[in-house]
């Protein structure tokens, strides 16, 4: 790769060094889940309008998959699902079942593409939600629901969740045992807790890919660490051929990897499409954030309002000359514009900026004095100024 900007991107020459970890040109497909684990983060309530906007915003971002939500979960998220099953809409539409019939047959009734089938394997998870279930039972169970899915005409995801604290063993022979019978389209590999390392999701996707090398993977992490992003590559880096996501990352406790950092990650830093319209994504974003009452953090990557803003006065003399300087893609690329702030961290660039951009002429000899009001107003204020203030500063000055 040359050392330069390209299409609107600069990231690290050193990404593809000594080789990439993930091959450039790969396609790795969205199954976004904001609808259905999104909304299950503590206090989030998504009625049918809002699901059915969301996915029609999701829809237009260009995800392969929407998971709608639990088909257990209440008659009004059924009839939202239903909805979306009669949109005609692009994306692929799936639901989140438990280890019974019954769900299957709900689901299969509101004409939805696919179910996933949600397994608990892990032993503290089998003990506690399915009364000690043995390895043998277990296998048969997952069999049989993969099948009985199957013959309903759905695709079918089995989702054996807690994998990342699994006994590799059976985890192995459960996914061999899957890719044999041929009744299940692809699996999830799920960090519910989000526990695992990056290096730990490397591990375990590799010992699932090396168990059934044609089986469709599909990695879903949570952020308890703050890792949810970087495990997601990870495990498509090991193998992983869906990425399970969320707008804002909003879902259980603190959430899940982020589709517009998983995203942008893999389109800039690696090179991988997801077929993923990039310039929605702010919009998307802020349409999840009004409907689910969650306010995006403000420096939060990618969407978060202040994600393109300055104020140093260091980068902002840089940013003037070359915006590469402070910026590793354009902000018109997700949606987003840039903004230059004047506060306490700004310099004399930021000043004559400011002044072109607003069309107030000041004399240069009273610049510094200028620049001094600025960061007095901003340190009595105890954030920056507004561009109201600054003209008031400014009128102020020159009379």
């Amino acid at each position: 790769m040359t050392n330069g900007p390209k299409n609107g991107m600069w990231p690290s020459p050193f990404n593809r060094e000594p080789a990439p970890a993930i091959e450039p040109g790969r396609q790795v497909f969205v199954a976004d889940c904001t609808l259905r684990d999104g909304e299950q983060q503590a206090g989030i309530v998504l009625d049918r309008a809002a699901k059915v906007a969301i996915a029609r915003a999701l829809d237009d971002l260009g995800v392969y998959e929407i998971e709608a939500g639990t088909v257990a979960s209440s008659e009004e998220d059924r009839l939202a699902m239903m909805d979306m099953c009669q949109l005609g809409l692009k994306a692929k539409i799936s639901t989140l079942c438990r280890g019974i019939n019954a769900d299957i047959d709900k689901a299969a009734e509101l004409g939805i593409w696919g179910v996933r089938l949600s397994f608990p394997i892990s032993e503290i998870e089998r003990k506690y939600k399915l009364k000690g279930i043995s390895d043998g039972d277990y296998l048969k169970r997952a069999l049989e629901l993969c099948e009985y899915s199957r013959r309903k005409g759905l695709y079918v995801v089995f989702s054996p969740y807690d994998t990342t604290r699994a006994e590799i063993p059976f985890l192995r022979r459960l996914v061999s045992e899957l890719a044999k019978a041929g009744t299940v389209d692809r699996l999830r590999i799920v960090d519910t807790t989000g526990c695992a390392s990056p290096q730990a999701i490397t591990y375990i996707v590799g010992e699932v890919r090396s168990a059934a090398p044609k089986l469709a993977l599909e990695i879903h992490c949570h952020n308890d660490f703050g890792l949810a992003c970087a495990n997601t590559l990870a495990g498509v880096a090991a193998g992983a051929d869906f990425v399970s996501t969320t707008i804002n990352g909003i879902g259980e406790r603190c959430g899940n990897a982020a589709t517009e950092e998983v995203v942008m990650a893999l389109e800039v830093l690696y090179g991988v499409h997801c077929g993923i319209d990039l310039t929605r994504l702010t919009e998307v974003s802020r349409l999840v954030s009004e409907l689910s009452g969650v306010r995006t953090q403000l420096n939060k990557a990618v969407v978060g309002e202040g994600a393109f803003r300055h104020e140093s006065g260091m980068a902002v003399a840089g940013l003037l000359q070359d915006p590469f300087t402070a910026e590793s893609y354009e902000p018109e690329l997700v949606g987003q514009t840039r903004q230059i702030l004047l506060g306490k961290k700004s310099g004399l660039a930021s000043i004559t900026y400011k002044l072109k951009e607003m069309g107030l002429p000041v004399p240069e000899d009273q610049l510094p004095a200028l620049l001094d009001r600025v960061k007095a107003v901003a340190v009595s204020n105890r954030r920056f100024v507004t561009d109201q203030e600054f003209k008031q500063i400014v009128d102020t000055m020159i009379q």
